[in-house]
């Protein structure tokens, strides 16, 4: 969490973009990281992708709706988990009667299993991350979500994309007490909604399902018997097979010639949004910028030319 002044002042910054126009370019200026982006992260990526807009009368009232449901699906998802001795005890809990809410919950606590090994292994030099209230947020979120996205479910990866966003929430949080919010100041109850301590876990979910409902693609499986069918290979042949040659035939023609197979490394570069090709801080740079540029998250593909563009001339 940071200071109140801190972010007083650069909640400033925020409300002086009148469009989401104006956010954006204040987002893409070099000297904005220092000031607006790295003091209102948060904010930004929810006006991007939550808001989409910058009419902060709406904000609240879109806000507590956001929190609201994830309160329901917490409640709804982990009440087995949380209270397991809720279930009925008539039933035998050795059943494997598919119909059982006792099969239904080692179902579960098996996936949650899964999803832990993750968790546990994410970003092991940063020891926010190996906080165990900070791995608790990790693995219900990305539970519930697999609950919402059965036809998904868990993919290694998903907890990378997660794990810089719970860290941009939490950075920027408030807490009303040591903030000293003055309550006759409108703007100021904004502020302190925006970046309330108490709904880091909410807030977090809010943008990872925004973010994830462009980028689960990435982690589908083919709908059909072939498995080069699935969307991630598809999208990685449009990459290579198409975007590539117009940029620099020459390097595509290359690259086609020695057999290297895309998937290799766009599948990678795509799965976690770049965020193992570039140090922690730049990556969310670059996602303040995807963001503002392109919610859809189909920059992604032109991002990954210019990465391999970047590549050969690098090594010329």
């Amino acid at each position: 969490m940071r200071s109140a002044r801190d972010a007083r002042a650069s909640w400033e910054l925020l409300e002086q973009a009148q469009s989401l126009a104006d956010l954006r370019t204040a987002v893409g200026l070099e000297s904005a990281p220092s000031a607006l982006v790295s003091g209102q992260r948060a904010a930004c990526w929810k006006a991007f992708l939550l808001f989409e807009n910058v009419n902060r009368a709406e904000w609240p009232s879109t806000l507590s709706e956001s929190r609201t449901v994830y309160d329901s699906l917490r409640s709804h998802f982990l009440r087995a988990i949380e209270n397991p001795d809720e279930l009925e005890s008539a039933l035998d809990p050795l059943s494997e009667n598919d119909e059982s809410p006792w099969v239904a919950l080692r179902k579960d606590e098996a996936l949650r299993a899964e999803i832990f090994q993750d968790v546990d292994r994410c970003m092991p030099d940063n020891t926010y991350f190996r906080q165990p209230d900070t791995q608790k947020m990790m693995l219900d979120i990305l539970f519930i979500f697999c609950k919402l996205n059965p036809e998904v479910g868990y993919r290694q990866g998903m907890h990378e994309v997660l794990a810089p966003i719970l860290w941009v929430v939490e950075r920027d949080a408030l807490d009303a007490k040591q903030a000293g919010v003055d309550n006759r100041t409108q703007h100021k109850d904004l502020l302190l909604d925006m970046c309330d301590s108490h709904s880091i876990e909410h807030d977090t979910f809010t943008l990872f399902g925004l973010v994830m409902q462009n980028a689960k693609s990435f982690y589908e499986p083919s709908k059909t018997k072939q498995s080069s069918d699935s969307p991630m290979l598809v999208k990685c042949r449009y990459i290579f097979e198409k975007l590539l040659p117009k940029a620099d035939p020459e390097l595509a023609d290359h690259l086609t010639e020695i057999e290297v197979a895309p998937q290799m490394f766009l599948m990678r570069w795509m799965r976690l949004l770049f965020g193992r090709e570039f140090p922690f801080d730049d990556v969310l740079t670059m996602w303040d910028l995807m963001f503002a540029a392109d919610p859809s998250l189909e920059i992604m593909d032109y991002v990954c030319v210019a990465m391999l563009l970047r590549v050969r001339w690098d090594r010329k």
